[in-house]
């Protein structure tokens, strides 16, 4: 998920552990803070990867969502991260309870993470693989709100924490569960219209009601939208012929990483002045006949590799936003 919505869940998270500690610790304040601080930097932590950034775009598109959310890390978070929160609150004699929010933090976080579009190398070192379920967008405006809501009825004393925190995350966990199945259903709507052969995907929208869909063919990506049952087909990609010119930046090292990442791309070639340019784009990422998330790559006359850049082309505040 986002940044601010890993930041929100992490509060929240944080009075979930004060909502359910023993009472007892209620009357050491200091602790109190370290467990909410425990599950605010669990949930967040897995995203310091993205410090990577200031290596450059291909350095974090290799890195990110990469070791930092994988199963050694799931605990690895928690190791580093407890002595300091015990030193920073006086907490020493609760560290085991420490180190279990901290890393319910940080499961929370791959979790989420998980079941995104963009998704997640949750399995290494077993494997490399990107896992998506795309079952909700990387902003989820209903959980969002939710835990928005939900934080300003404790704040302002509305609802106890021992009431309002573990509705919330019942709550959250029911409607995930509820996007899992409407993406299964949503699934075989498509799957029903194109049939069996090829393969077929969905991007989650920000209403649970609402879907974007992609069908792969030998030759073609079919792009197109669900809302509620109704599908409706935009726009065809062709995949891109494979030429020398394309056969040639296939071994770089940044298309490598890019092709882990993306799987399935459109792929454009032409001349330019004193040699050739090669776009890659990103499928899953479209808005309306545009694909704005992708790499490029130039090459010379020789077909050598002599740059490429990687990212979006678009507008900030233009869509998509998953």
């Amino acid at each position: 998920m986002d940044t601010a919505s890993h930041l929100l869940l992490g509060v929240t998270l944080g009075g979930l552990a004060m909502a359910l500690s023993d009472p007892a610790i209620g009357d050491q304040s200091t602790v109190m803070y370290g467990l909410f601080a425990a599950a605010i930097a669990g949930s967040n932590a897995p995203d310091f990867d993205s410090a990577i950034r200031i290596r450059g775009h291909e350095a974090y598109l290799l890195h990110h969502r990469g070791f930092s959310h994988s199963l050694p890390m799931l605990a690895g978070w928690p190791v580093l991260l407890t002595p300091l929160i015990a030193y920073l609150f006086h907490a020493w004699d609760y560290m085991l309870l420490l180190f279990l929010w901290t890393m319910a933090g940080v499961v929370l976080h791959v979790f989420l993470d998980f079941f995104n579009a963009y998704g997640v190398q949750c399995f290494r070192p077993i494997s490399r693989k990107w896992f998506h379920g795309d079952a909700i967008p990387i902003f989820d405006p209903v959980i969002f709100g939710f835990h928005l809501a939900g934080l300003l009825l404790w704040l302002f004393g509305v609802m106890a924490a021992q009431v309002v925190f573990p509705l919330l995350f019942a709550l959250t966990f029911l409607f995930i569960g509820y996007r899992i199945v409407l993406h299964r259903l949503m699934l075989h709507v498509v799957r029903r219209r194109y049939g069996v052969d090829g393969h077929s995907f969905l991007i989650p929208k920000w209403l649970p009601h609402e879907w974007g869909y992609v069908h792969e063919t030998d030759q073609t990506y079919i792009a197109g939208s669900i809302r509620g049952t109704h599908l409706r087909e935009e726009t065809i990609f062709h995949k891109g012929e494979r030429n020398d010119v394309v056969q040639a930046v296939m071994g770089s090292d940044g298309v490598r990483s890019f092709l882990a990442f993306a799987h399935r791309v459109h792929i454009s070639c032409q001349k330019i002045q004193n040699g050739y340019k090669v776009e890659l784009r990103d499928v899953r990422f479209r808005h309306g006949e545009k694909l704005p998330f992708g790499m490029d790559i130039t090459l010379d006359d020789h077909l050598q590799v002599t740059g490429n850049t990687f990212g979006w082309k678009k507008k900030l505040w233009e869509p998509p936003f998953s």
